[in-house]
């Protein structure tokens, strides 16, 4: 799927809830709504004629359609930007692009900077992780946030359950997943995401020893990936099932799990988690590419 579809759907599903008109009332006289719905998921590309139309229905120049991918664009530069200097602890440098960025009406933008600001805040010990939780929390309830930006709506959600996991706030860390695995992912890319998610969560289970529970959710997310058709989260469900057959003593399906695994990331080319695979785990292994 290309990402300039998806983006134009954006952006015509973030104008429309804004203006809590429903898709059959945006349509109407227009196209079906089973192509509205195509469109604003991104499986489907307008005609610009169609375009013009839904355009003067939202009441909207058509240029405001197409200003989401060139947003999503500077999105990505900022974020991996102030990503790199998070990581590298270099925080002065940090502080000095935060104030670089101007305040912006593009809500995914606004979020980011925000976002930053409050994990530098709790890096140089200025906020503890209560008060970091909170206002992250405050972000993620402002009016439409999910609708208008999903990925960094889904990011902040998962910075506070690691929050709360890092200081032994369990059920909290769980509840955030539970809340998040309710929404709507209408997406491929939002769908995407929701596979890191109960990733992220079943490993949250093993670190508890919920095991059973872990196994539920690693089912359901090897399911789903396997639907989508993302062969590295194949990969990583199947890795992870291994595990809690392991433990949950069930050898043959552990080495069929770990064997999987290990035979994608090799044809991936993921070599790190190969390696990761054969090092740990390779006792359970049918076979090695090494031994070959």
């Amino acid at each position: 799927m290309s990402s300039f579809p998806l983006s134009i759907g954006n952006q015509i599903k973030r104008i429309r809830k804004e203006k809590k008109m429903t898709q059959k009332e945006l349509c109407d006289g227009i196209c079906s709504q089973a192509e509205i719905s195509k469109i604003e998921n991104g499986r489907n590309s307008p005609t610009i004629d169609l375009l013009q139309e839904i355009a003067k229905r939202l009441r909207v120049p058509m240029s405001l359609l197409f200003q989401d991918r060139f947003e999503s664009e500077a999105y990505r530069e900022i974020d991996n930007l102030l990503s790199r200097l998070l990581r590298e602890q270099k925080y002065e440098f940090l502080q000095l692009e935060l104030e670089k960025i101007k305040i912006s009406d593009t809500k995914a933008i606004y979020l980011l900077k925000s976002y930053f600001k409050i994990l530098l805040l709790f890096k140089t010990n200025r906020i503890d992780y209560r008060s970091a939780s909170s206002l992250l929390i405050n972000l993620t309830n402002e009016e439409d946030v999910w609708y208008e930006a999903p990925q960094i709506f889904i990011r902040i959600k998962m910075a506070i359950s690691n929050l709360y996991t890092e200081n032994g706030k369990f059920h909290l860390a769980e509840k955030v997943y539970l809340e998040l695995e309710s929404l709507e992912y209408d997406t491929k890319d939002l769908k995407r995401h929701l596979l890191k998610i109960y990733y992220n969560h079943a490993q949250l289970l093993t670190f508890h020893k919920k095991y059973e529970e872990g196994m539920v959710l690693t089912k359901k997310g090897l399911q789903d990936s396997l639907k989508l058709n993302d062969s590295s989260f194949v990969a990583h469900f199947y890795y992870q099932r291994g595990y809690y057959n392991e433990i949950l003593e069930n050898i043959t399906l552990a080495k069929q799990d770990y064997t999987i695994a290990y035979t994608l990331f090799h044809t991936l080319q993921l070599e790190t988690y190969k390696e990761i695979v054969y090092r740990g785990k390779k006792i359970f292994l049918l076979f090695s590419f090494d031994e070959l």
